[in-house]
């Protein structure tokens, strides 16, 4: 819904941030967003012209933007080198036995090290759709995973 009104960071800047949040909806955090989009979008037209910064400082200086999503735009919106890392690729890369790590930001920059490159712009699809309907946080369905024989499903107690 949101595309169909807003189609640039004027309109972000011309649209009253409750209308922002109702266009949103039903995304989970949709007040908070709609906030930081109009933070966002003030930064990137008085700080930057207009033009979304396409470095990664730059990107995670604004307001909410962590690296996940800035290595998304960095991706997505620029085709430059980035690895995203959510709480599905930071699990399954720990219960593989690729990473030990605590927390995504760490598993980010310890796959550099493990992945080659040519792996980092895709991993993130590939293991998010993964982690949603088959190696899912508690109990994951082991029995109709393809990789169960060589997974070392480390951290698992409890599978199905």
């Amino acid at each position: 819904k949101i595309f169909e009104k807003i189609k640039n960071f004027s309109d972000v800047l011309n649209t009253d941030e409750s209308e922002i949040a109702k266009l949103m909806y039903p995304a989970g955090f949709y007040k908070t967003k709609a906030k930081r989009l109009k933070e966002i979008a003030t930064i990137i037209e008085t700080k930057y012209s207009g033009n979304i910064p396409d470095n990664m400082d730059d990107l995670l200086s604004l307001p909410g933007v962590g690296r996940k999503t800035a290595n998304l735009v960095m991706i997505l919106g620029f085709n430059k080198e980035g690895l995203c890392v959510d709480t599905h690729v930071h699990r399954i890369s720990n219960r593989f036995g690729w990473v030990k790590t605590k927390n995504p930001n760490e598993t980010e920059f310890a796959l550099r090290d493990f992945l080659p490159k040519e792996f980092w712009r895709e991993i993130n699809d590939y293991l998010v759709s993964y982690g949603q309907m088959v190696c899912k946080p508690v109990s994951p369905l082991c029995s109709i995973c393809e990789l169960n024989v060589i997974c070392p499903k480390i951290g698992v107690d409890k599978s199905r």
